[in-house]
């Protein structure tokens, strides 16, 4: 499961990727959630991708955890947002 982390009002990180993805979540001006992701490749090049806007911040999570994202597994029970 995601974990992620609030930077600022609105925008979050996530925390427990352990592949070259950098994954966040935001909180557009309607209220809606967008789910993104991005890679550096090795030739200095950049592919990323967005979501469309979703209700609620955990199916924003659940698209990026099926994007190829690999994440690191906890079974503590600790909630989506630290």
């Amino acid at each position: 499961m995601l974990q992620v982390k609030m930077i600022s009002e609105g925008f979050y990180k996530a925390i427990n990727v352990v592949s070259e993805h950098e994954c966040f979540i935001d909180c557009d001006m309607l209220g809606g959630f967008r789910g993104s992701w991005e890679i550096k490749r090795e030739d200095g090049s950049f592919e990323a991708d967005e979501s469309a806007a979703y209700n609620t911040i955990e199916e924003a999570a659940s698209w990026i955890e099926c994007q190829g994202v690999v994440m690191s597994t906890t079974f503590s029970g600790e909630p989506l947002v630290s």
